[in-house]
């Protein structure tokens, strides 16, 4: 097997929906050799992006089922597939570089998985947001909507909460990562939340920090708005389980936009500033604002095409002088229905046929 087997799963990952773009100095293949042994990335190049059993995977595949079952449970456990632990068979899949294999490394990120992980994104890193649909899209704070507004459920993190029954909380790998290369964020850390329609089901998962209540969900929630965190779920209509709370400085896809990339998350409001209220205190572009998206020369004002419409320079405005507004149908990027939907548009706007892998 040796670099053939890793040369088969960058492929492989090049080949789901999102993406693994290769470089010309190999970091990919560095990162694919610190995660994985040369059997353990056989073994993920066989699976399908539709979640199957051991014993589905061993009959189509013709390998030894309870081998098979311990080595997916141990891969389940160091953040190398994706499982669905609920139901009386687990169910293991493939999973994409990102959104997948490196935020399941939260808890087993170092120093050199870092630096490796930030050289790759340095040279391939604006790829994974230029073709729509958005990995991400932004929750506002909910209290900023306007009530003559018709908020879709999607867009209101209290009807991603009251959707499920299981929750989790686990720090954040893009602060952790940060922080490993010398930068400090000062920002709440433990902000990740996991979030499941189904019973227990993060209870003895391998992968989240710990388990949490709903009225424990919506405390970090509120902790992570009044710290200036933007949210941000998974860019589909229905089946969300995660909700993220990002900062500008560590966050890739709110990085990008601070420094000047535009479009990187699927925004449905912005804000304006009412400049005859407006006493340019400058809360809202010196602390809250998260891409520097409010111009500073005289009367703070937001350019339009870089807020991304979270809410957090509403709501602590002394002033009351900024408003969130819903955009026009023209402007809505309506997400995919749910994941399987978003996997098909993503495959085609990249020219990637996925159905060998469903």
């Amino acid at each position: 097997m040796g670099n053939d087997a890793y040369e088969l799963l960058a492929n492989v990952l090049g080949s789901l929906p999102n993406g693994f773009p290769r470089t010309e100095t190999g970091v990919e293949l560095e990162l694919l050799k610190k995660l994985f042994a040369p059997d353990e990335a056989e073994l993920f190049c066989r699976l399908r992006l539709n979640k199957e059993t051991a014993r589905e995977i061993a009959e189509r595949t013709g390998l030894e089922k309870s081998a098979l079952e311990t080595k997916l449970a141990r891969m389940w456990e160091r953040g190398l597939v994706e499982c669905d632990p609920s139901g009386a068979e687990r169910k293991y899949g493939l999973v994409a570089w990102i959104l997948g294999l490196y935020e399941l490394q939260q808890k087993f990120i170092d120093e050199e998985f870092a630096r490796l992980h930030a050289k790759y994104i340095k040279a391939v890193g604006p790829y994974f947001l230029r073709h729509k649909p958005h990995m991400m899209q932004v929750v506002p704070i909910e209290k900023e909507i306007r009530s003559d507004q018709s908020a879709m459920p999607y867009e209101r993190v209290s009807a991603l909460i009251d959707s499920c029954v299981s929750f989790a909380v686990s720090p954040c790998i893009c602060k952790k990562q940060t922080s490993l290369l010398g930068r400090e964020c000062r920002k709440p850390r433990e902000v990740c939340l996991a979030i499941s329609e189904k019973e227990g089901y993060f209870d003895n998962h391998p992968l989240v920090g710990r388990v949490i209540t709903k009225t424990e969900a919506l405390d970090i929630l509120r902790m992570a708005e009044d710290a200036g965190l933007v949210h941000m779920t998974g860019n589909t209509k229905r089946g969300h389980f995660f909700i993220c709370n990002c900062c500008g400085c560590c966050c890739v896809q709110l990085m990008a936009a601070r420094f000047g990339m535009r479009d990187t998350v699927n925004a449905h409001y912005y804000a304006v500033i009412d400049n005859a209220l407006c006493r340019n205190c400058g809360l809202c572009s010196d602390t809250r604002c998260q891409v520097k998206a409010i111009a500073t020369e005289g009367k703070r004002t937001v350019m339009r095409d870089r807020c991304i419409g979270c809410g957090l320079c509403v709501s602590t405005c002394p002033e009351k002088a900024i408003t969130l507004f819903r955009k026009s149908p023209e402007e809505q990027q309506n997400p995919p229905e749910d994941e399987s939907e978003w996997n098909r548009e993503k495959a085609r706007a990249q020219g990637i046929d996925i159905t060998p892998y469903e």
